[in-house]
């Protein structure tokens, strides 16, 4: 299966550098701009594609969830969601609430296997990125919020990789000039000025996809712009210059969304995972009423009340976010083809137990059954919501299980 995967790499680049050296694009361009590198990527793409969905997001969101708080009922509009996933009400038609299921591995500091079959292997952003996207700019992308350095869900060949969280930094990774430019171009100018150099090379349908592809960068600078004062982001503040604070949690989570979809959009990447916390869940959400930690929230921040109000607070608040991800790749014309999967660690974060526990798929077009809740049983773990995410886009992980009813 190894040598399979290596010998399609290497065809998927032949393959790529008759498209390259035909599109009479100087390679000073491609290298000067990933915008239009993206292009070119997509131009192969369009010529390749199998009509599956070809790009996915996986986000995880610390504390599990309860199951008689959670659980949405009914189908469609007309579905009635939890107390603790209000949060996606937004969404709600777009996803397929998998619930009453079980977590293979349930409790804190799991983080390194939450995506992957074992300790040693590679996590499901890594593998779907080899297998989507293995030419693209970036085969994935690990991007987090406020991990305070503890846990990782990306292993790439046995190595744990640290989350990118400074949303600046980021930003200017993954959108920012490259080979032969400048560093200190501003990063839209560098764009518009390779834009404008191969306009004339591009069929008309590429042109407005440049045009979308620009409007998506050029927003998420403003973003980043208002989250720093208005000062041009040209070049990114580092960690020393821009504190990354609790605060501004919920708006760094949504700029890294916004990065997220913006490269998806432009063909930068296939494959992007976004943590919220680690598996302490040691942020706070300062704009809610709990001001205490997600932790404290979900072990006795509620005095023993019965229906935990902070601690459902707080997780339809994550909940919430995470629907702003999925908000966006719809807006950007791609969650249709994006499967977008969301796990967590356990089930009841109060007693850190392995069931049941709530999961959600999310995304895919007309290859995802969405709007509907899917009561699976504790016959199906977190690892059969990775295979089920995997096998809708074509891609076989080669450990977990079908989840019966998902894929269409």
């Amino acid at each position: 299966m190894k040598d399979e995967h290596l010998n399609n790499m290497m065809m998927s680049r032949r393959r790529l550098l008759k498209v390259f050296m035909a599109s009479g694009i100087s390679t000073a361009l491609i290298r000067t701009s990933p915008l239009v590198s993206g292009l070119l990527f997509a131009r192969d793409a369009d010529a390749q594609t199998a009509g599956l969905p070809n790009k996915t997001v996986s986000i995880y969101i610390p504390g599990g969830s309860i199951s008689s708080l959670w659980n949405p009922a009914g189908s469609g509009e007309n579905m009635q969601l939890g107390v603790m996933s209000a949060g996606y009400e937004t969404v709600k038609t777009e996803c397929n609430f998998m619930v009453n299921m079980s977590h293979s591995n349930a409790g804190h500091g799991r983080m390194p296997i939450l995506l992957a079959q074992n300790w040693g292997s590679d996590s499901y952003d890594v593998t779907m990125g080899n297998a989507l996207g293995p030419n693209l700019p970036f085969r994935y992308l690990n991007l987090g919020v406020h991990s305070n350095g503890q846990g990782q869900l990306t292993k790439d060949n046995r190595n744990h990789l640290p989350f990118q969280e400074n949303p600046f930094t980021v930003f200017k990774m993954v959108f920012g000039s490259a080979q032969g430019s400048n560093s200190k171009t501003p990063i839209m100018n560098a764009h518009m000025s390779a834009a404008n150099a191969i306009k004339n090379r591009l069929a008309g349908y590429e042109i407005q996809r440049m045009n979308d592809h620009l409007d998506a960068i050029s927003d998420t600078q403003r973003r980043l712009d208002d989250l720093y004062g208005g000062v041009s982001c040209g070049i990114a503040p580092d960690n020393t210059e821009f504190p990354l604070t609790f605060d501004t949690f919920s708006q760094q989570a949504r700029l890294q969304a916004d990065i997220a979809v913006a490269a998806l959009q432009c063909n930068l990447t296939s494959s992007v995972s976004l943590a919220f916390g680690n598996h302490q869940a040691e942020f706070r959400i300062p704009e809610l009423n709990f001001q205490g930690h997600y932790h404290n929230a979900i072990h006795g921040g509620s005095n023993g009340q019965p229906n935990y109000p902070y601690y459902t607070e707080m997780r339809s608040h994550l909940g919430s976010l995470s629907a702003y991800l999925i908000q966006k790749l719809k807006a950007a014309g791609i969650l249709d083809s994006t499967v977008v999967l969301e796990t967590s660690d356990m089930g009841h974060a109060d007693k850190h137990s392995a069931n049941p526990c709530s999961y959600l798929i999310a995304g895919g077009g007309a290859r995802i059954n969405r709007g509907v809740v899917s009561n699976m049983g504790s016959g199906y773990n977190q690892h059969d919501v990775l295979h089920t995410a995997a096998k809708a886009c074509g891609v076989d992980l080669g450990f977990g299980k079908e989840i019966p009813g998902i894929i269409v």
